[in-house]
């Protein structure tokens, strides 16, 4: 009788337990160019890989702050089988092009702590695009 009347306190505690003991990942990443200014909102992708044949799946995106900084808290979700994950990070400037970074890092790296830095690339001028014979992108008519 007293098993019956505790067993749905005692599956709460149970579900409740096991949700807690879940592992966290902590990580903070710190984005600036290689011209030492603040990347601040720079778009981060966190990808797994599901198999080799299929490619990785998109796990969650997000942004960082004005001053640059992505404090994460990961679980094993967002690992794959091998426990591995992947960071692709994307920072957009009005006027300089920047190249974007890709890493993939294991749970044994954690708690991970890095400075990122994206280089910048010196966009064609006309003339180069000129002599690289690029076609003229499709025009609607």
């Amino acid at each position: 009788m007293y098993v019956m009347k505790y067993l749905p306190f005692l599956l709460v505690f149970f579900c409740f337990s096991t949700s807690m003991a879940q592992k966290k990942y902590n990580s903070q990443l710190r984005f600036e160019t290689d011209k030492k200014t603040i990347a601040s909102n720079t778009k981060v992708t966190l990808l797994k890989n599901i198999n080799s044949k299929s490619g990785a799946v998109v796990v969650d995106e997000v942004i960082s702050d004005k001053k640059g900084v992505l404090n994460l808290q990961l679980s094993e979700k967002h690992f794959d089988k091998e426990g591995l994950l992947g960071l692709q990070a994307i920072y957009y400037d009005k006027d300089v092009y920047y190249l974007s970074y890709y890493e993939e890092i294991s749970k044994k790296q954690f708690p991970f702590k890095k400075t990122i830095v994206f280089e910048h690339v010196i966009p064609p001028t006309l003339e180069e695009i000129d002599e690289a014979n690029v076609p003229l992108p499709p025009v609607l008519r």
